[in-house]
């Protein structure tokens, strides 16, 4: 097995289809403009090429996604059935109110 070190990612394109919304996509758009003004370009680079570079720097940028904390699975909630739940004191029943001395 491999200790790591030696592994060589696999970089076949991948298709992925997307939608986002308008709002999104003038965004989007206007983010490539502001890139191709500030490199000199004489027009934006297309979404298409444009978003998995925005991707890939978002995730190798995230301090939480490069936590150690990430690569283990996330632990699925798990809720003990009906039937083996302990029953809450009395004072906190549904319903039951606390009886304050002197208001019977």
């Amino acid at each position: 097995m491999p200790d790591g070190s030696s592994v060589v990612l696999d970089d076949r394109p991948i298709k992925h289809t997307i939608t986002v919304t308008a709002a999104l996509d003038a965004l989007i758009r206007d983010y490539a403009a502001a890139i191709a003004a500030q490199d000199g370009l004489a027009e934006a680079p297309p979404v298409e090429k444009l978003v998995p570079i925005i991707v890939e720097r978002f995730i190798t940028t995230d301090r939480a996604f490069q936590a150690p904390v990430h690569r283990v699975p996330p632990t699925v909630p798990h809720e003990p059935p009906p039937h083996s739940r302990q029953s809450p004191p009395s004072r906190e029943r549904e319903g039951d109110q606390p009886t304050i001395a002197g208001s019977e």
